[in-house]
């Protein structure tokens, strides 16, 4: 079995006080998921963060510098602040998201990638993540996968043909199938899991082995890979999936079987009933509607508008996320750099995805200006809700015109630095469901054309 990471309590304590002061990195959600797996010894033979060498041979080649398979890009990702103040050599703490320390990192590589920059070294393990629930299913914490040679990887709903090949397997082998699913968002995952159980039901007790990992489902070909390395080192032998196994016969000595995917229109009623809260109809579900435009823009005053509207005519609770509300409590003692705006859309973003968990309706006008933040802004509350972008384009000269804060003014003058329009850029969404102009309209006029996509899209 490999080996884990974490140290004894002697050398845990003779670590922490040794290293009294040194920075700290605060480890995100999918970090904190590799952590854990790092730390129980399922990345072996990785004993930390890849360095550069290792980053571009894994990008490039599907394995490390010395040739053996890999595909996870599993170098640290920090921001700017943390990267200069490191050198090679240096500890670096890591911490989850309530300041608790997991681990020690001394760094052994530092580079950037794609405008992004990570850190590569030696993973020293002072703590593991604590987890209140489903602790018997946990095996990797301890491998245990002893009589478990076959594994089925579970990123889906489990259907009835899926289930039906995996009786017929059992009952031709005897061998006891692994089903290996995951484990994030525990509302969302609680559910999802609700949803393999009514599934696994339909199999006898003594066939298979329910087992969940920390993170999301394989969704691309590489952390699928990845999935497989992993099952690799549990003495898995068999996997059977209902995904692509090209980029595996390439990278893995394991037995593949290709079975069909099932479907919701061929799927036990059990698992269907658990579906109708996994899934709710759309109207149902909760809603994002998240304004960016310029400073001046309108973004506020329509927002303002929407939510008085909708609070009149519906029985929703309808919270209203204002950018500049915003900045003066959730966000306060964030600047205006690029990495505090993030940090300040990140934050709006998760306020508005627990909002929406529950079938709320949130609506969110900060500027917003690069694209890529608001896709993931999207990508994350697109989950398991809807999300809206509304583009309020209204052109810089009106914006300047209407600045009642005197900002652009000053922004011109030097005073504000990367102020956006002026000296940051506004990236122009392309994927806006609304595009707004105010001029010449007042803020009712603008509300009604959210409200009619509302209606239109059944959601209201």
């Amino acid at each position: 079995m490999p080996s884990n990471l974490i140290v004894d309590n002697e050398k845990a304590n003779e670590l922490i006080s040794a290293n009294q002061g040194c920075e700290s990195h605060n480890l995100t959600q999918g970090q904190l998921y590799d952590l854990e797996l790092f730390l129980h010894g399922n990345y072996f033979p990785l004993t930390g963060y890849i360095n550069h060498k290792d980053f571009i041979s894994v990008q490039n080649n599907y394995c490390l510098d010395d040739g053996s398979p890999w595909s996870k890009l599993l170098s640290l990702e920090v921001d700017t602040k943390l990267q200069k103040k490191i050198n090679i050599g240096n500890k670096v703490e890591l911490r989850d998201s309530e300041g608790v320390l997991m681990a020690f990192l001394t760094v052994e590589s530092i580079f950037s990638f794609n405008k992004k920059h990570y850190f590569g070294g030696l993973i020293e393990g002072i703590e593991t993540p604590y987890h209140v629930n489903y602790q018997s299913l946990r095996l990797y914490q301890n491998h245990n996968f002893q009589g478990l040679n076959t594994m089925f990887i579970c990123n889906d709903i489990i259907h009835k043909s899926e289930i039906n090949y995996l009786r017929d397997f059992f009952e031709k082998t005897q061998k006891k199938i692994l089903i290996q699913t995951f484990f994030s968002d525990p509302q969302e995952s609680s559910r999802y899991l609700k949803c393999i159980k009514a599934a696994l039901s339909k199999l006898p007790e003594n066939s298979y082995q329910l087992s969940i990992l920390p993170g999301v489902p394989p969704n691309d070909k590489r952390t699928f890979l990845n999935q497989v390395i992993i099952a690799n080192n549990w003495g898995i032998k068999t996997l059977i999936t209902t995904q692509c196994t090209k980029l595996i016969s390439q990278y893995s000595s394991l037995e593949l079987i290709n079975i069909p995917k099932g479907s919701k229109e061929n799927s036990f009623e059990e698992v269907l009933n658990e579906l109708t809260y996994l899934e709710p109809p759309n109207y149902k579900k909760g809603i994002t509607i998240f304004f960016t435009g310029l400073s001046g823009s309108g973004k506020s005053t329509i927002a303002k508008q929407l939510q008085s509207t909708l609070l009149d005519s519906t029985r929703r609770n309808v919270t209203l996320l204002d950018g500049d509300i915003i900045r003066k409590t959730l966000c306060s003692g964030l600047g205006f750099s690029k990495e505090d705006r993030l940090m300040n859309l990140r934050r709006i973003s998760f306020v508005s995805k627990e909002i929406c968990k529950n079938g709320g309706v949130v609506i969110c006008a900060p500027i917003a200006p690069y694209d890529e933040i608001r896709k993931e802004i999207r990508a994350n509350i697109e989950k398991n809700s809807i999300f809206i972008l509304v583009h309020v384009n209204t052109t810089l000269e009106e914006c300047e015109k209407r600045d009642r804060k005197g900002l652009y003014a000053r922004a011109r003058s030097g005073e504000i630095k990367e102020f956006t329009g002026v000296s940051d850029p506004y990236e122009i969404p392309k994927d806006a469901e609304i595009e707004l102009n105010t001029e010449g309209r007042t803020a009712e006029s603008c509300c009604e054309d959210v409200i009619f996509y509302l209606k239109k899209s059944g959601l209201y």
